[in-house]
């Protein structure tokens, strides 16, 4: 399984001139770095963060990218991540994901037909409610660990922690007609460190990702044994 890792780090001045304007703009620019190829065979994964300086764009891909032309050269880096890397059986790590939960009744307690998916994020009520605000990250903790089980590993959840970020508000055509609807993501950030105890399912999420909305630059998981590119 051999990966690409590739960083680029953009001040905020270049990174408005080149049209990067907001978290879509950069997942559609990622693109840029596979030139030609059709969205069903996409093969990478991105994370978008802001570093207080400007922003940090990584791209996890099984194909060599391309540097897109608009892209510094000293803002591009690319690496090849050997297979020996996920050979060890502990790493610290970092994934930005969008947990959800399912649901089964509306705001008005009505019991739907169908359970819905609806986002896990601190929210207003959570920052004034100190009890809801631990539900919620209860929350959070048991959508990890639920991932964790998934994807062959354990999470340490004593030394877990929960980075609430900014939401994302996106809009999608709906499968039924040609109108667009509006969305949020919850984008959380859990930083701590994992055990691998199924290495064929484990490499499986390294590569794939973890949770949902994966286009949109959720579920790369970062890994460091020692030092960090991520």
């Amino acid at each position: 399984m051999t990966l690409h890792l590739s960083r680029i780090e953009i001040d905020y001045e270049t990174a408005w001139k080149i049209g990067l304007h907001d978290a879509y703009k950069w997942h559609q620019w990622a693109w840029k770095a596979f030139p030609g190829r059709p969205e069903a065979n996409r093969d990478f994964l991105t994370r978008l963060d802001d570093t207080g300086d400007g922003f940090r764009f990584l791209i996890q891909s099984e194909s060599t990218p391309t540097k897109p032309s608009n892209c510094p050269d000293p803002a591009w880096a690319t690496k090849a991540i050997p297979d020996s890397f996920f050979d060890r059986e502990r790493f610290r790590f970092s994934l930005l994901a969008n947990p959800t939960k399912k649901v089964r009744s509306n705001s008005r307690g009505e019991h739907l037909r169908n359970s819905r998916r609806v986002p896990i994020y601190f929210d207003s009520e959570a920052k004034r409610n100190p009890q809801t605000q631990i539900d919620v990250r209860t929350a959070l903790i048991d959508w990890m660990e639920q991932q964790a089980n998934r994807h062959g590993f354990d999470v340490d959840s004593k030394s877990l922690k929960t980075v609430s970020r900014p939401r994302q508000v996106f809009t999608k055509k709906s499968g039924r007609d040609d109108r667009r609807h509006a969305g949020i993501h919850a984008a959380t950030e859990f930083i701590g460190q994992l055990e691998v105890k199924d290495r064929t399912a484990f490499l499986e999420a390294v590569r794939g990702g973890i949770g949902p909305a994966k286009a949109f630059g959720f579920g790369l998981l970062c890994l460091s044994p020692q030092e960090t590119f991520c």
